[in-house]
């Protein structure tokens, strides 16, 4: 990718102190890019961008209401869309803020820049969620999108939301669906990396809620960033389309927490806990096929598992002050 296309760029991102909004905000940063992030006053604060905060600019709204975050699409070229009500058990527990934060916020942003008659880009971060039980596998994007619970049908209705925008309106808007993305400054402990290692970090063995014998794919933050950034800076050819970002190598959730017990030296000390509970609304089997991104992006992933694993346990071990973040962000729920 070109850092020149970033180079002064307008650019707003939703969700900025989220775990890939903040590094998606370092990296535009680094790439002299004019950054602003679109953030809600709650628990986690601004510590995911508190490096940051010197060089970007932050606007405090709530993504339900219109004329907060219209204030905020105003005069900007590229607006990436991470702000979300996220995971499964949490859309469960409340599914009413669940589609008022995923799909309004989506609408608000879409009508902001409609509004604004400018000819602004705009790309939503949705999920490999929205095609729901696989039929086949790996999925590509053209696999039938049959969203299960609650966050996967709001981030349907966001995703097809974004296309009709540009087919009705003609807004330069694509789609990025990512497989399941690790790295350090997580800070939801519903997520595996981020509990195993910081479980692992406190003396205490990694625990598996189910089985352990669900497939995923993981991707490192970086790769999902470049996908997200090289759909903006192809607009031309990507407008209107969605497209699949992973890695294509399916792994069980027993053999990650066995990946990051070695990689940590403490496959010895600890086995990873499984409790065999059922968990409404998770799928069992979930990996992307990226080819498309590969002939039509030329994106492919970088980062290895193991590298990637690697990475977050790095990150975490050497920012102890981040579980802090974690806990504080789960009292809250």
């Amino acid at each position: 990718m070109s850092e020149n296309f970033w180079e002064n760029r307008r650019i707003l991102i939703t969700g900025g102190t989220g775990f890939i909004g903040s590094w998606l905000a370092e990296d535009l940063v680094a790439k002299n890019a004019t950054v602003s992030v679109f953030i809600k006053k709650d628990t986690l604060g601004t510590d995911s961008i508190k490096h940051l905060l010197d060089r970007i600019k932050i606007f405090y709204g709530d993504i339900k209401q219109k004329e907060s975050i219209s204030a905020a699409v105003k005069d900007q070229e590229i607006i990436l869309h991470l702000a979300a009500y996220t995971q499964v058990l949490n859309s469960i527990e409340n599914p009413i803020e669940t589609f008022l934060v995923n799909v309004i916020g989506t609408l608000n942003l879409l009508e902001g820049i409609r509004n604004a008659n400018e000819e602004q880009i705009f790309i939503f971060a949705s999920t490999d969620k929205v095609y729901g039980e696989p039929n086949y596998l790996p999925i590509d994007e053209t696999h039938p999108l049959n969203a299960k619970s609650p966050y996967d049908a709001s981030k349907l209705a966001a995703d097809r939301l974004t296309a009709s925008y540009f087919t009705t309106y003609g807004i330069l808007a694509s789609v990025a669906r990512w497989s399941n993305t690790i790295g350090g400054r997580d800070a939801n402990y519903l997520r595996a990396v981020p509990d195993f290692v910081t479980s692992l970090l406190d003396g205490k063995p990694p625990t598996i809620r189910r089985t352990g014998e669900d497939i995923r794919d993981y991707m490192h933050v970086s790769d999902a960033i470049r996908g997200i950034e090289i759909l903006a800076e192809k607009i031309n050819s990507t407008k209107g389309q969605a497209f699949n970002f992973g890695t294509e190598r399916p792994t069980r959730l027993i053999d990650l927490a066995k990946l990051i017990l070695k990689t940590m030296q403490l496959e010895n000390k600890f086995q990873p806990l499984i409790l065999g509970k059922y968990i409404q609304g998770e799928i069992d089997k979930q990996y992307l096929s990226a080819k498309a991104a590969r002939e039509i992006l030329n994106w492919k992933p970088q980062v290895s598992l193991e590298e990637a694993i690697s990475k977050a346990i790095a990150w975490y071990s050497q920012n102890r002050w981040w579980l802090e973040v974690m806990d504080r962000v789960a009292r809250s729920h």
